[in-house]
C-alpha cells in the first residue's frame, strides 16, 4: 500500500490547489504527497504542506480518504484528506522536489500553487472529482 496525505486549505473564500500543467492539460490537485518511511501521517502532512505550499499549518480533522490503483496497477494508494488551517509561511515559497531542478518532479510540467475562489471550483478541473465533490456538498 502506498500511504498518501493531502490538506484542503480554505481561507477568506479561497481554497489551495496545486495547478498543474502537463503538455496541453491543466488541472488541480490538493496540495500533499507520499508519507515518508519513519513519518507519522500528520508529520507528512505538515512537510508537505511547507514544500509544496510554503506554510506552516495547524490539522484539523480528517475529511476524507480516497483509495485507487496505482498507475501500473501493483499497489493499493490511499490518500488521507485533512482539513488544515494556514498559521504561517510564505504561500507559494514551497521549496520542494517538484520545485528542483532535474528531478523527475519538475520535468513533469509545472507545480503552482494557487488559491482559487470557491465560487470558480465547479469550473476547474480538480482531482480527483470525488473529493472535489464532497468539498462542493459538505464545506461550501
Amino acid at each position: 500500500m502506498n500511504q498518501r496525505v493531502r490538506g484542503i486549505i480554505i481561507d477568506d473564500g479561497k481554497i489551495a490547489l496545486i495547478e498543474r500543467v502537463k503538455g496541453d492539460k491543466t488541472y488541480y490537485i490538493f496540495p500533499g504527497g507520499g508519507v515518508e518511511e519513519g513519518e507519522t501521517i500528520l508529520q507528512a502532512l505538515h512537510r508537505e504542506m511547507k514544500e509544496e505550499l510554503g506554510v506552516e499549518i495547524s490539522v484539523g480533522e480528517r475529511f476524507a480518504e480516497y483509495r485507487h490503483e496505482s498507475h501500473d496497477g501493483e499497489e493499493e494508494v490511499v490518500h488521507d484528506f485533512y482539513l488544515c488551517k494556514e498559521i504561517g509561511g510564505t504561500f507559494g515559497a514551497g521549496d520542494g522536489p517538484e520545485y528542483q531542478p532535474n528531478t523527475p518532479y519538475a520535468v513533469d510540467g509545472t507545480h503552482d500553487p494557487v488559491k482559487i475562489p470557491l465560487s470558480k471550483l465547479k469550473d476547474i478541473d480538480l482531482k480527483p472529482k470525488g473529493i472535489k465533490q464532497l468539498v462542493i456538498e459538505k464545506l461550501l
